[in-house]
């Protein structure tokens, strides 16, 4: 079996972690998390064997020659399986290799955005302020009602440069004249949604949710101590529509386990 290679490209705060976590979990697919996160390889091998594809210094030392050879060691490691990925996240520090792995035509890609900006900034911003990124299954309570303060400038500068870099990712495989899948956050939470997922991987549909669960669960004005503040944001870039619930059948909401 010829394995095949594919990326989750993809914000923070966008519902990658529990994508990755269901593709991984289907028989014919194998699927890490970040392996160009700053402080590790993300990547589901041992970490007891030493191996240099796990090491940061090795791979920050040449992007191009690490995916080349993550490619291939997972090709070999994973042969049984029919696909072999990961997820890019294009903020930050980690846009560069992110942009790199957009252009490269090995890889089929899953373009994962959340057209919600406000609800990202919340997520991201909470994140930052308690320390809790992750809610797991039967492992973690509700998060604290924590608050956080809403600042315009830092809103706006934000979104400006997750747009940005979204555009520049869809711009890098459009004019590679590569296929790609581009699914929406709230869009990916739902039964539908995955079956898309499915079908552009040619592999049999599961019912599979993972293990990751929202973090928050609350009204979005709620995450902030000057709702007003945010709303008044949100409305005056014509996007009123950020204030409701991103989710609008409860039911498809993989919010509980």
């Amino acid at each position: 079996m010829t394995t095949q290679h594919f990326s989750v490209i993809a914000a923070g705060r966008s519902g990658s972690s529990r994508l990755c976590d269901i593709l991984g979990r289907h028989p014919a697919i194998a699927c890490h998390q970040e392996i160009f996160f700053p402080r590790e390889v993300q990547a589901y091998f041992p970490k007891t064997l030493g191996l240099k594809i796990l090491d940061t210094a090795h791979r920050d030392a040449d992007h191009k020659a690490f995916l080349d050879e993550f490619l291939a060691f997972g090709a070999d490691w994973f042969k049984n399986r029919r696909w072999h990925g990961f997820k890019a996240i294009y903020s930050n520090v980690q846009f560069p290799p992110s942009l790199m792995i957009c252009r490269d035509a090995r890889l089929r890609k899953i373009l994962l955005h959340r057209d919600n900006l406000l609800a990202s900034y919340a997520s991201d911003r909470l994140g930052i302020a308690t320390g809790v990124w992750q809610r797991i299954a039967g492992k973690e309570g509700e998060p604290a009602r924590h608050t956080v303060e809403f600042e315009k400038e830092h809103f706006e500068a934000y979104c400006g440069r997750r747009l940005i870099r979204l555009a520049a990712c869809e711009r890098a495989m459009r004019e590679s004249g590569q296929d790609f899948l581009r699914i929406e956050y709230a869009e990916s939470l739902t039964a539908e949604g995955m079956r898309r997922v499915w079908r552009y991987l040619g592999v049999a549909e599961t019912a599979e949710t993972g293990v990751y669960r929202r973090n928050n669960r609350r009204p979005l004005l709620e995450c902030f101590s000057n709702p007003d503040a945010a709303a008044e944001a949100a409305e005056s870039l014509g996007r009123a529509d950020w204030l409701q619930p991103e989710l609008r059948d409860v039911a498809a909401d993989p919010g509980e386990p």
